[in-house]
């Protein structure tokens, strides 16, 4: 189990535990039940966080959204339609963007965080993966069939798969990403999900863990060292070797540069598009959960234990930045030309860069 799945288990249980006790009344699917309010939001269970132009934008355990217009110093939980965990936030636009999380929940805002509706959920794309791959496979398609038996394996208990990241190109084109190869894609801003795990040479079904895109580049960040850039020729992903034999649990493409980061502190560039990979040195063997490009061409890492670490221009190494308060971070966001916000099993952390 990765790092950033299993944070995300851990922060479903702590947020049952903290939270109010229900009556027994029996089974109640998270997907139906509106997130709960949380008295203390600033300390509430995160798992990530972004910018939506100025505002910023944090999203976590049992469905729980919150903004802030003040660069992250206070923060006002919003009402959102389903209570399943969210692992991810992304918006393109100040006024668009989206949240994805466990039971393949997919959520969209149009009004820069203020409301949010649900366009798409595990049940959706478990029927609709089934209902694809068997008219496939019936017509002799061999790897559809192979797709078709994965499905039926993942999807045998319910919509059990989470939806990691997700990432816009801009209103209306995006792609969600998820455990054991999940991959859809959106051209109308999320109305329609189309299946793209076809488009992947994975027949392992390694977790898709992270996206991020800069201009025509898009990648993945999977396991076993893998990275997956879009082919904007065959519209299909084909597999990067960076040298690395473990995960990557997060990704950021900009500034001509895609860094990749995951277990023991590993990090890896690519100055190319891909075709070629450095190690870089981070300076700890923790476990990289979240990579953070900044408006100066630096990359900010945030780790499962608490490190912030700030790389130079040009990307030769990192150091250490101060905080404050420790936390188990899980996600990273700048929130001014000299700060930024780090949001965790602790909550929100405001930090001064060096």
């Amino acid at each position: 189990m990765n790092v950033l799945y299993s944070v995300s288990l851990g922060l479903l249980c702590a947020s049952l535990m903290s939270g109010p006790a229900q009556a027994e009344t029996g089974f109640k699917d998270p997907l139906d039940v509106p997130a709960l309010q949380i008295r203390n939001v600033e300390s509430a269970h995160f798992s990530a966080v972004t910018a939506a132009g100025s505002r910023l934008i944090a999203v976590g355990a049992g469905g729980m959204i919150a903004i802030s217009d003040d660069q992250g110093t206070h923060w006002t939980q919003v009402q959102a339609p389903a209570s399943s965990d969210l692992l991810a936030v992304f918006f393109p636009t100040a006024q668009q963007g989206w949240a994805v999380g466990h039971d393949g929940l997919v959520m969209h805002s149009a009004d820069g965080g203020n409301t949010w509706v649900k366009q798409f959920d595990g049940l959706q794309a478990s029927q609709q993966l089934l209902a694809q791959y068997s008219a496939q496979a019936q017509s002799g398609d061999a790897d559809a069939q192979a797709l078709l038996d994965g499905v039926k394996l993942n999807y045998q208990d319910g919509p059990e798969q989470a939806l990691m990241d997700v990432w816009f190109a801009d209103a209306l084109n995006g792609f969600v990403v998820g455990t054991f190869g999940t991959l859809f894609a959106t051209q109308d801003g999320g109305k329609t999900w189309t299946s793209w795990m076809e488009r992947v040479d994975n027949p392992e079904f390694l977790h898709f863990l992270a996206i991020s895109g800069d201009g025509d580049n898009l990648y993945i960040a999977s396991e076993r060292g893998v990275v997956f850039k879009l082919d904007k020729a065959t519209q299909r992903f084909v597999t990067l070797q960076t040298g690395y034999a473990g995960t990557f649990f997060a990704i950021s493409a900009a500034h001509g540069n895609v860094v990749a980061a995951g277990l023991r502190g590993s990090v890896f560039s690519s100055a190319d598009q891909g075709q070629s990979w450095r190690s870089i040195p981070s300076g700890t063997a923790t476990a990289l959960t979240g990579v953070q490009a900044l408006a100066d061409g630096r990359y900010l890492l945030s780790s499962v234990d608490g490190r912030l670490l700030l790389s130079d221009a040009g990307l030769k190494g990192f150091t250490s930045v101060k905080t404050q308060r420790g936390g188990r971070f899980t996600s990273v966001a700048q929130n001014g030309q000299g700060s930024a916000v780090t949001v965790g099993y602790s909550g929100v952390r405001l930090v001064e860069l060096n």
